[in-house]
């Protein structure tokens, strides 16, 4: 009988040890907690942003771990401004507002890129008898936001040979379209890739006059920027931010009907021809790899922006932009 009991015994003891085991293993192997990170849009949503839907919607962020929250910005000027505050993690930004914000001491570090060239430029209408820049000589042109927009107007005719004098700048808010279509001014700043198909859809023939074809410096038109005592402390989630940013680039480059349907799941009410062709127009303009890494770029419009007295000084390059988080550097 006692036999009997040490056997069972025995047998409880190697039970409850392979329990045990399997418990330690479960405890191991239990997923790592996702790292939440939080970046802010440099605007409202919109087609220039479907490769970060994308990489939220297909799990590209959550299979490295990463649990990111989208923020949209009350103002496009805040962004950069929470990001040196570290109330956000990760802001996007045009680099001409990076490079403006650095120049009155924002403590920021470019880290990479969504969209690596220009968007911006003059937006007309054909049926006003504009065909070249050099027709808007003694017309009305429109901006929302000085001193910057009137620097790029007065460079671009400056370029075609068109004095700022021979125009009129009139400030009109965020109303640039209304305006335009109204025919209260003859010309607006507009991005290539959303006003001139707006204008179209609703029946004018839109004239687009890309700033880079008139003076005005190649440019990483939404760059992603941290403080960098966040890059310091979270280098790892920040590449991992970067590659997952990069595997959707390609992904909505080589899907774009799975990419943009992926962007319509958490943004229904875009569901319209508007945004569909404006998606269209910005497939080649997201930047290949998240890269923002061309000294060149970052050299060239240093110098307009001093030249023309949005900064007070260059800041040497290596303190403007990081390399060693983009996929395949640093590691």
């Amino acid at each position: 009988m006692g036999g009997v009991v040490r056997a069972k015994t025995w047998v409880a003891v190697v039970l409850v040890g392979i329990f045990l085991a399997f418990l330690l293993i479960g405890i191991l192997h239990t997923p790592e907690e996702a790292r939440a990170l939080r970046v802010s849009l440099d605007f409202f949503p919109n087609p220039n942003h479907v490769p970060l839907y994308v990489a939220i919607e297909a799990g590209l962020f959550s299979a490295r771990d990463l649990d990111v929250e989208l923020i949209v910005p009350a103002n496009p000027s805040d962004p950069v401004k929470l990001a040196a505050a570290r109330t956000i993690d990760v802001s996007l930004t045009p680099q001409i507002n990076y490079l403006i914000a650095r120049s009155e001491g924002l403590p920021l570090v470019s880290i990479g890129a969504l969209i690596d060239r220009n968007l911006g430029g003059l937006l007309a209408l054909g049926d006003k008898g504009i065909a070249e820049i050099e027709d808007l000589a003694g017309m009305r042109i429109g901006y929302s936001l000085a001193p910057l927009e009137p620097i790029l107007w007065e460079t671009m005719l400056r370029c075609a040979g068109v004095s700022i004098d021979e125009v009129e700048l009139i400030n009109v808010g965020y109303a640039t379209v209304a305006s335009l279509l109204t025919g209260s001014i003859d010309a607006i700043g507009a991005f290539r890739n959303f006003e001139p198909i707006q204008v179209a859809l609703q029946g004018a023939e839109p004239i687009f006059f890309p700033q880079e074809a008139y003076c005005i410096p190649a440019t990483y038109d939404v760059v992603l920027v941290a403080h960098p005592k966040l890059i310091e402390e979270r280098g790892a989630d920040l590449r991992a931010l970067l590659d997952a940013l990069a595997e959707a680039i390609s992904f909505t480059r080589n899907n774009p009907e799975t990419a943009f349907l992926h962007f319509l799941q958490a943004q229904p009410d875009l569901d319209d021809v508007l945004n569909q062709r404006s998606f269209e127009a910005t497939l080649l303009l997201y930047a290949e790899g998240a890269r923002h890494d061309d000294p060149e770029v970052w050299r060239a419009m240093q110098t307009f922006l001093l030249q023309n007295g949005l900064i007070a000084s260059e800041l040497p390059l290596d303190a403007l932009y990081t390399e060693v988080l983009l996929p395949g550097e640093g590691e």
